[in-house]
């Protein structure tokens, strides 16, 4: 019952990012590349796929722990869950205006270096991936753990596309920023000079 609670943490975060497409299609960009995010959007895509079928359609999974690890498991899923809900709010509510789904630059552009971007340059996929973990241990479910670690590499792919933007239109001020905050980890990372 408790991995419903984990599952709940998507209710916040679907309503903060609900306004996505006023911020993505038909905003004026400078810059986007929506070819490569609409590859690693159907990586993303088939990964849910494969684990709908492992897990749905094959019934295929094995738990993480014995059994009375379950509340245990739980606890920790439904919190890391919460978090991961969190960041995500906070990452977005912290971006503002300069929110989009796409890879992409809008005109005026503005760094922002605050909040949860003063810990990880992406705290958005930080925030995915806790998430998908938590869910995973909520579920004591090793089919969605490992999905779970599986978006890491689309979620790092966008990383290294969205950098490379921002290197072109920050300049200094973002190769400064990156040398002091690391990409998806707090305290593991962070480029040096």
């Amino acid at each position: 019952m408790l991995h419903l609670a984990a599952i709940a943490a998507l209710l916040p975060v679907l309503v903060v990012y609900a306004d996505t497409p006023f911020r993505t299609f038909g905003q004026k960009f400078v810059v986007h590349r929506w070819a490569e995010r609409l590859v690693l959007l159907s990586m993303e895509l088939n990964l849910l796929l494969l684990w709908a079928l492992a897990k749905l359609f094959l019934g295929r999974d094995a738990d993480l722990g014995p059994g009375d690890w379950d509340t245990g498991l739980a606890l920790a899923g439904v919190s890391l869950a919460w978090a991961g809900a969190a960041l995500a709010v906070w990452a977005k509510l912290t971006l503002g205006r300069w929110f989009s789904a796409s890879f992409g630059v809008k005109p005026d552009h503005e760094l922002i270096t605050t909040g949860p971007y003063a810990i990880v340059r992406h705290p958005m996929y930080s925030a995915l991936l806790t998430m998908g973990v938590g869910f995973a241990l909520a579920a004591n479910s090793a089919v969605t753990l490992g999905v779970a670690v599986l978006f890491a590499v689309p979620f790092t792919l966008h990383t290294y596309i969205e950098e490379q933007l921002f290197v072109k239109h920050f300049g200094d001020e973002w190769r400064e920023y990156a040398a002091r905050v690391p990409r998806l980890v707090p305290g593991w990372g962070a480029q040096r000079k």
